[in-house]
């Protein structure tokens, strides 16, 4: 059983508690017990928890509340109180102590705490974090026995709730892996020039870097096409960095909800190698937004932020990667700073700190934060009456005593005052409290925040695509939108591919829209899941389906440069999808169309054909779109030949249209007309009124001097109906022709 000081000060060690009488009171070492402390009747106050060390970690004892100062929105509020919460040591137990504390209930008066080590698997691979995670072991066996310790590694890895059976842990941590995934790229950029560099492509900096940047990668003077890629990449790879950051956060901030579940005070360590973040005005990737909720979402957690920056710089520095990029010691310094901005400021703002760690090292923080964590002032402050409205403020906490450090969240939520207090928390002493208990545990789950329009939105798509859509063309604003859907809880929280559907069809929409933001936040929101739908290790099912949905979407928009930013990934992903090797091909034609492209190109594109042909579900389309490419660049032989032989038995019938028609046009180049004629009228049998089929017949008539027969094919091209479908008008959308199809199918998947 629990000593009535512990149970007391277990109760008062959430984030903010009502406080109407009484504060628990401090706890010394085993032999030495503080007297306790008494809020004095008929105040109402909130208590704030904050850490107090010195320059090598260690708490610093003995503070009153006279060297604090704290402010509520810049506002100074009254200290009425400063207690010292202490938590012994591991290392301090005697063996009997240890065994006793393992063994059965807790006799030992020491107060227990919850550590959740968190660890970002995205951002580093598998060798890079070996050693940290084997010094995140040793950290949980310095851990007292009655601490309870927590495993969450995202995306994708082990996750157990806190517990007090430390090996479990530590066992788990065995099977976490680095999931590190980075992008091909055709031009060697650092992550500090990305950021750099999209500010400029956005004209809020000087062009300066960019030409520099583009004369290293294109020549001098660059060649305009390459000029255009490179600036494609630019913003195709900070809008990767971005949809994978915010997937990143949105998992975070999920674990932070869950904590709040759990009473009492939380220390949550988290391992990553980095998260690019802009650092200037217009940069990307951009992870403010939703940075600033998962840092309000610790506040309200009651949960202090440790994070160890495994900066892997030097490491990328040589890697292949970056092989032609700027090496200079300089350029690292600035990489390091980028990918860890986040980080820093998200763990201050959370009441704790970051600590950068290289590669094969970790002793250090980890001892660090173990001494920082060891004991905590709780304060009894006396809050304004404009204070208790149930929002997060932003607090500052401030001690005039010398080389102290303090360590506390940068928000504070001050429930209301008709708000229930915390059973047990309204005594006056705890010397009342001898037959004190614990408090329960709070199993009510936090209540889910949607946005209205998401959650009418989100009901609308379970009605059906006719409804969804309408609500769709009804929003008044999709970029605003798409950001309340990306900060709010999940509609459809157990179903997390529903919503991963709903997603893909949101931001779809958003790109077919004529409002630039709305196409804007569309693209983050793709980003964004393609993180979020990928599955540990290789593809599965699911995730193919997905990105192939969303590849023949952005085919029919016939954005080519915007496609191009997603259309490479998911053939990574999947390379087994002939589909998506076909689109790959056929994006990148719609580039070449565009202008967008060199010369060299061409062969590029021939070769994503080619491989598209290598599978047997796309070999029959990819040969008619590849000889129809072959034909507009003058290689006449080598396009006849892809479709110069039957076709097997079963083909999709618009496929055997367009590679009669295709045929018909090669052999009228060659000047074979007899052969076209043969071509074109099989077309037209396989899809009897299609107009391109009958007027190609009806031009290569009337140059053979067949009037007669042109006539006729005239007149009936000039009388068919309105609505009469023809294949070749959907010839550049790909497998959008039939997205309905594949969306449905999708869907299934998702239930």
């Amino acid at each position: 059983m629990k000593t009535p000081l512990i149970a007391l000060a277990t109760l008062l060690s959430l984030s903010v508690a009502s406080l109407p009488a009484a504060a628990p009171a401090g706890q010394g070492q085993a032999t030495t017990q503080k007297p306790p402390t008494t809020f004095r009747s008929g105040l109402d106050l909130i208590a704030i928890d904050v850490q107090v060390i010195d320059r090598d970690g260690v708490p610093v004892e003995g503070l009153g509340p006279d060297k604090f100062e704290v402010t509520i929105n810049g506002r100074k509020r009254r200290v009425v109180s400063a207690d010292l919460v202490e938590s012994r040591s591991a290392l301090s137990l005697t063996p009997a102590e240890r065994a006793a504390a393992s063994a059965g209930p807790t006799v030992i008066p020491m107060l227990p705490r919850v550590v959740m080590l968190a660890i970002d698997c995205l951002s580093f691979d598998a060798s890079a974090s070996r050693h940290l995670l084997a010094t995140a072991r040793s950290f949980i066996d310095r851990l007292p026995a009655t601490d309870e310790v927590g495993l969450f590694a995202y995306p994708y890895g082990p996750k157990l709730n806190p517990t007090t059976d430390h090996a479990a842990v530590s066992r788990a941590l065995l099977d976490v892996i680095g999931q590190r995934d980075i992008p091909s790229r055709q031009f060697n950029l650092r992550p500090s020039e990305i950021v750099d560099l999209s500010a400029a492509t956005a004209g809020a900096r000087e062009s300066s870097a960019l030409e520099a940047v583009a004369r290293r990668e294109c020549g001098n003077p660059p060649e305009d096409v390459c000029r255009q890629r490179l600036m494609l990449e630019i913003l195709g790879t900070a809008l990767y960095y971005e949809g994978q950051g915010n997937a990143g956060l949105g998992m975070l901030r999920s674990l932070l909800e869950e904590m709040i579940k759990i009473n009492g005070r939380k220390t949550l360590v988290l391992i990553s190698a980095g998260m690019m973040a802009s650092d200037v005005p217009g940069g990307r990737p951009d992870i403010s937004e939703l940075g600033m909720q998962v840092g309000k979402e610790a506040a309200r957690s009651n949960t202090s932020v440790y994070t160890l920056y495994l900066d892997t710089s030097t490491i990328d520095r040589f890697s292949a990667e970056v092989r032609g990029g700027d090496k200079n010691l300089q350029s690292e310094a600035r990489d390091s700073d980028v990918l860890g901005r986040w980080l820093d400021q998200f763990s201050g703002a959370a009441g704790g700190a970051m600590f950068k760690v290289q590669v094969g090292t970790g002793e250090y923080p980890f001892d660090r934060i173990f001494k920082e964590i060891s004991a905590y002032y709780l304060l009894g402050v006396e809050p304004a009456e404009a204070d208790r409205d149930g929002r997060t403020h932003e607090i500052k906490v401030k001690t005039t005593q010398r080389n102290a450090t303090i360590r506390g969240r940068r928000w504070v939520t001050v429930p209301k005052r008709d708000a229930t207090v915390t059973e047990g928390a309204s005594e006056s002493s705890p010397s009342n409290r001898s037959n004190a208990t614990p408090a329960p545990a709070n199993n009510t789950p936090p209540p889910r925040r949607v946005a209205p329009n998401v959650q009418a939105l989100a009901d609308l798509y379970d009605q059906g695509e006719p409804a969804f859509q309408k609500g769709l063309s009804q929003a008044p604003d999709l970029a605003a939108l798409i950001r309340d859907f990306r900060g709010s809880d999940n509609p459809w929280p157990d179903a997390p591919r529903r919503s991963s559907v709903f997603a893909l069809e949101l931001a779809v929409a958003a790109l077919r829209s004529d409002n630039r933001y709305a196409r804007d936040e569309g693209g983050r929101l793709l980003a964004e899941y393609n993180a979020r739908v990928r599955a540990p290790e290789r593809a599965d099912a699911f995730e193919c389906s997905w990105l192939w949905s969303e590849v023949a979407a952005l085919e029919g928009l016939f954005m080519a440069d915007s496609a191009m930013l997603f259309v490479p990934r998911a053939v990574e992903r999947c390379p087994a999808e002939g589909r998506l090797h076909l689109a790959h091909a056929l994006v990148s034609e719609q580039q070449w169309l565009r202008g967008t492209t060199g010369v060299n190109e061409e062969a590029q594109i021939l070769q994503r054909y080619e491989q598209a042909i290598n599978f047997q579900e796309s070999a029959a389309e990819a040969k008619m779109r590849a000889a129809w490419f072959l034909c507009r660049t003058g290689k006449l032989d080598q396009a006849l030949a892809l479709v110069d032989k039957p076709l097997p038995a079963g083909t999709d019938r618009y496929v055997q249209y367009l590679t009669d028609l295709v045929r018909g046009q090669i052999l009228r180049a060659q000047n074979h007309p007899d052969g076209a004629a043969r071509a074109f009228r099989a077309a037209l049998t396989t899809w009897p009124g299609a107009q391109s089929a009958r007027v190609a017949l009806m031009t290569l008539e009337l140059n053979r001097g067949d009037r007669q027969e042109a006539g006729a094919l005239a007149e009936a091209a000039e009388t068919a109906p309105a609505d009469q479908f023809d294949p070749w008008w959907t010839f550049w959308l790909g497998d959008y022709r039939v997205y309905p199809a594949i969306l449905a199918k999708l869907r299934e998947l998702a239930q």
